[in-house]
C-alpha cells in the first residue's frame, strides 16, 4: 500500500518572501490532500449538485491508474503518492463545457487544484476510455510541478511555472506580452506513449473482462480493422470499438508521438554504448517529467541534432500541424549534424 500521507513535492520560485513561499506550497498541499475544500466556493456548490457518483468499477481503474503511475515513479527513482479518488470528477458535459471551455479534450488535470474531470457524455459507460485516460490525467498530477510567486508593491502573484514537461515564463514576461507555454507537445508525447502501453495492462484488469471479451470477437476486430483503414493509421491507435460497430475511441497526440520515437531513435544510433534501444531513451524523458530536470535530455538532443535543436523540440505544441511541422524539421537538423559529422 501507497502512503496516502505523502504527496506530490511541490517547488516555488520567484522573488517573494520566504513566508510567502511556504504559504503558497501549503495551500497547494491543501489542494491534494483536502482537495474538495480547496476548490472555490460556486464550484463546491456545482460538484455537489451535478456530479456523478463514481462506480466501483471507476474507482477500481482510478486505483489501478494509481498503482501503474507510482511503478513509473519507482523505476524513475522518485517517491510515489496515491492521489484520491476524490479528486477525479466526471460531470455533465455542460458544466464541463463551462469549466474547460470550448476545444476537442473531454478530459483534463488541473495541478493548481490537483483534481481531473472527466466529460460524462464521453466517459459513462465507456470504461476502456474512462481507464486509459484516467492513467493519461494520473501520470500529468504526477509529473514535477513548481509554483512563481512575486510580491510586487504588497500584492502577491502566484502562477503555475512548471507543469511536467511543460515550462511556463515567468510572470515578468508575461507583463511584457511575451507569455508562452514551452515543451507541451513534448510533455504530451511523453504521457500519451506511456498510455498507450498501460492498454494492454487495463484489459487485463477483472473489471474489464466484458470488454475485453468484446475487443476479442471477430465482430469487433472486423470493425477495428475498417476504422484503422477509414482514419488512415494502425489499429493499435484504436482504444476501444463500441458494440454497435459506429465508432471508437483513440490514442491522442499521435504526431507528436511519433517525434518523440524519431528523437529517441536517433539519440540510440548516436550512444549506442549507453543506450541498447529507443525505449531505454525514452525511459530519460519520462524520468525528466517527473524529476523536472530537463539539462540531461537537453544535452543528449543537442548532441544528436545538433545546437538549437533542443529549443526547437521545446517549440513543439500540441496540436496536430505542429507535431508534423516538428518532426521534419528535425529529421533536417539531424541531416545537418550527420553531414558536419562526416566533414
Amino acid at each position: 500500500m501507497e502512503n496516502m500521507e505523502k504527496g506530490p513535492k511541490i517547488s516555488v520560485v520567484g522573488n517573494a518572501s520566504f513566508e510567502k513561499k511556504e504559504q503558497a506550497k501549503k495551500e497547494a498541499e491543501q489542494a491534494f490532500f483536502d482537495h474538495f475544500e480547496s476548490l472555490p466556493l460556486r464550484a463546491r456548490e456545482q460538484l455537489a449538485k451535478f456530479e456523478y457518483p463514481k462506480s466501483e468499477k471507476e474507482l477500481a481503474l482510478i486505483d489501478f491508474a494509481n498503482q501503474e503511475t507510482n511503478k513509473l515513479m519507482r523505476e524513475a527513482g522518485v517517491e510515489t503518492y496515491n492521489i484520491s479518488a476524490e479528486n477525479y470528477h466526471i460531470i455533465p458535459p455542460e458544466l464541463y463545457k463551462e469549466i474547460i471551455g470550448s476545444g476537442n479534450h473531454s478530459a483534463g488535470a488541473f495541478f493548481v487544484k490537483q483534481g481531473v474531470v472527466f466529460n460524462a457524455e464521453e466517459y459513462r459507460d465507456n470504461l476502456a476510455h474512462f481507464g486509459s485516460v484516467a492513467f493519461h490525467e494520473t501520470l500529468h498530477l504526477k509529473g514535477y510541478y513548481s509554483i512563481e510567486v512575486e510580491e510586487k508593491n504588497e500584492k502577491v502573484e502566484k502562477t503555475s511555472y512548471r507543469e511536467g514537461m511543460t515550462v511556463g515564463s515567468s510572470q515578468r514576461h508575461d507583463h511584457y506580452g511575451g507569455q508562452h507555454r514551452h515543451f507541451v507537445g513534448l510533455h504530451e508525447a511523453i504521457v500519451s506513449a506511456q498510455e498507450k502501453i498501460f492498454l494492454s495492462k487495463l484489459f487485463e484488469t477483472p473489471e474489464m473482462k466484458e470488454e475485453k471479451e468484446w475487443m476479442m470477437s471477430d465482430e469487433a476486430k472486423k470493425f477495428k480493422k475498417e476504422l484503422a483503414k477509414k482514419k488512415n493509421i494502425s489499429e493499435d491507435e484504436i482504444i476501444y470499438v463500441n458494440k454497435k460497430c459506429e465508432g471508437g475511441w483513440f490514442f491522442s497526440y499521435l504526431p507528436q508521438r511519433q517525434t518523440l520515437d524519431y528523437v529517441c531513435g536517433e539519440i540510440q544510433k548516436e550512444f549506442p554504448n549507453q543506450y541498447q534501444s529507443a525505449d531505454d531513451v525514452s525511459k530519460e524523458f519520462l524520468k525528466s517529467h517527473f524529476t523536472g530536470h530537463l539539462l540531461p535530455i537537453a544535452r543528449l538532443v543537442e548532441k544528436t541534432f545538433g545546437e538549437g535543436s533542443f529549443r526547437l523540440l521545446g517549440n513543439m505544441t500540441d496540436k496536430d500541424e505542429s507535431g508534423i511541422l516538428h518532426f521534419e524539421s528535425l529529421k533536417k537538423a539531424r541531416a545537418r549534424q550527420v553531414k558536419n559529422k562526416a566533414k
